[in-house]
């Protein structure tokens, strides 16, 4: 299913952002043993799962997602809705400053960090 190295990615990713997922009302990830690891949107008021699950690939795959997560949660709170790479000097500014002990954890994923303003929603 995973590589070793796949999986060390994964935990390290996993074990970085333990704190938010665990906080978030939003995800959850979950360990399949015949998936993987698993990120589950879940819609809070109904506790029904709120898009189609992303199984995970490597540690780059959960990290790429997680920010997205976490940059979204900035939207919601400014209750503006239009992507990341929408995002006015304020919402950016905010979006950084709540990356940036991620980041300072991840040094080997800071490219995601740095294009997470220039992707488009697909």
């Amino acid at each position: 299913m995973y590589t070793d190295t796949q999986k060390l990615e994964i935990e390290r990713v996993k074990s970085v952002f333990r704190d938010y997922i665990q906080a978030s009302q939003y995800i959850d990830l979950v360990r399949s043993e015949k998936l993987g690891y698993i990120l589950l949107y879940i819609n809070p008021p109904t506790q029904d799962l709120g898009m189609e699950p992303e199984i995970i690939t490597d540690g780059s795959d959960l990290c790429e997602l997680l920010l997205s997560e976490v940059a979204a949660d900035v939207l919601e709170l400014t209750r503006n809705e239009h992507s990341v790479s929408e995002a006015d000097p304020l919402e950016k500014s905010e979006i950084l400053k709540r990356l940036e002990p991620f980041a300072e954890q991840l040094p080997e994923y800071r490219h995601l960090f740095e294009e997470l303003f220039t992707k488009t929603k697909e």
